[in-house]
């Protein structure tokens, strides 16, 4: 309405200055005065045009450009307003849908980085779940937590913490600058420490910490989350020095892959366990004997070394299985394998063989500390107090037959083979006793 009137007062008063015109000519007759009139009139056009263009024109010209800017998805720019009038409430009125655009752009950018996020992530943690499932290596299957995780987090390196049932603990890092002090100076940073985290199993990050490392340099940031399974397996995984340090964002990606991937590696854990592990037992299964032989066999023939193979039977087993049942000779093969375990080194290996009987593979040692080792089993297990239901106590013994690599034979069968034949001759001789398979060879003689 403003513009209407606007119009109409410069209508009028071109109709008065025409009017005039003529009246003014025929009172003076005077040329100039038709001069000065028209001169005024021009005037007056400039003066309208130069209105027109101000209050109409240029307002629709800027319009008219936000529009297309709008349109080519420029909306970081708006219509400078300063009338009062119909075209400045349009313009107000396209200022506030460019607003309402990028505030809308701003959202869906977000949204859709948030989903490009989460795809990669499932991405990352996909190829982690093939890899876990191919891979029986446990520490591999951890290094490979690691990267993943670090790939993921963009970090420059990673470290875990390992925490035994126990309580000791291990750590594998994807730095050689980070080492036993380096992992004291963490579990110390922050208020409590990154101790207390472990317990409330909640994640924490730091965009503010100055840890040393070996070469100079320092931790600038860090992202760390307690990680548990349903098993005894418990660590703390740390991502370290971020770019543009660790956000939420980042640290809800961290839990969310962090937690699912943890989960398939206890998940993994545990059937690698069920398949390596015999279930009575705990001891190794016959399978993995026999993968273990061979690879003992092959690292003392590259070293030069000496190995010793024992194979252990409970005498007189299928009786007293018979006579207290198989419950009560579960119990037994419980305690022999309790026993096995408490009498040989971290280096040494022990499975279950079958039924009744025993193996153990002593790398790196003689035929002096073998014999000790069958001999410390064999009088562990005449002296324990195989306690009955009724409350009396069995006794049982064991036989041990002995061979040695390369000594007795370079081939895998054939030293079991040797093995075997040294517990017939145990078994012989009269049980409970352990025999070389040297032995036999010199008795032999």
């Amino acid at each position: 309405m403003k513009i209407k009137r606007e119009f109409d007062r410069l209508t009028l008063l071109i109709i008065l200055l025409f009017s005039v015109i003529p009246l003014l000519a025929i009172i003076t007759h005077n040329n100039f005065i038709i001069l000065a009139s028209f001169l005024l009139v021009i005037l007056v056009m400039v003066f309208i045009r130069k209105s027109v263009n101000a209050k109409l024109i240029q307002p629709i010209l800027d319009i008219s450009h936000m529009s297309y800017l709008m349109s080519s998805g420029r909306l970081d720019t708006e219509i400078d307003v300063t009338s009062n009038d119909e075209l400045s409430d349009l313009a107000n009125n396209i200022n506030l849908l460019a607003g309402s655009l990028r505030e809308k752009i701003r959202v869906l950018e977000k949204s859709i980085q948030r989903e490009q996020r989460v795809v990669r992530e499932l991405a990352i943690l996909n190829e982690f779940i093939g890899y876990v499932s191919s891979e029986l290596n446990f520490e591999a299957i951890l290094r490979k937590l690691i990267e993943k995780t670090r790939d993921l987090m963009k970090s420059e390196s990673g470290v875990i913490i390992l925490f035994q049932p126990d309580r000791t603990k291990s750590f594998l890092s994807t730095s050689e600058l980070i080492d036993e002090q380096f992992i004291k100076e963490m579990l110390s940073v922050d208020s409590g420490g990154l101790a207390r985290i472990i317990a409330e199993q909640k994640p924490i990050r730091s965009n503010n910490v100055s840890i040393p490392l070996s070469n100079g340099k320092e931790i600038s940031n860090f992202i760390a989350l307690s990680l548990h399974s349903t098993t005894d397996l418990q660590c703390l995984l740390i991502m370290l020095n971020r770019d543009a340090g660790f956000s939420q964002m980042d640290e809800d990606s961290f839990l969310n892959f962090a937690f699912q991937a943890f989960q398939t590696i206890s998940l993994q854990s545990e059937l690698a366990k069920l398949a390596t592990t015999d279930g009575l037992t705990g001891l190794h299964n016959h399978r993995v004997f026999q993968d273990r032989l061979s690879e003992e066999i092959l690292r003392a023939a590259r070293y030069k070394s000496k190995l010793f193979l024992l194979i252990i039977d409970i005498d007189h087993f299928k009786r007293f299985n018979d006579t207290y049942g198989h419950q009560t000779g579960d119990a037994v093969l419980k305690t022999m394998a309790k026993i096995i375990k408490e009498s040989i080194r971290k280096v040494d290996f022990a499975a279950r063989y079958g039924g009744e009987e025993f193996v153990l593979i002593l790398p790196e040692t003689d035929c002096g500390h073998t014999y000790k080792v069958a001999e410390r089993i064999r009088k562990a297990v005449m002296d324990y107090p195989f306690n009955l239901k009724d409350g009396t106590r069995a006794g049982l013994t064991v036989s041990v037959g002995v061979a040695c690599f390369p000594e007795d034979s370079a081939e895998k069968e054939d030293l079991i083979g040797k093995a075997d034949q040294a517990l017939y001759f145990a078994k012989n001789l009269g049980r409970n006793r352990a025999y070389l398979y040297r032995d036999i060879c010199e008795t032999e003689e």
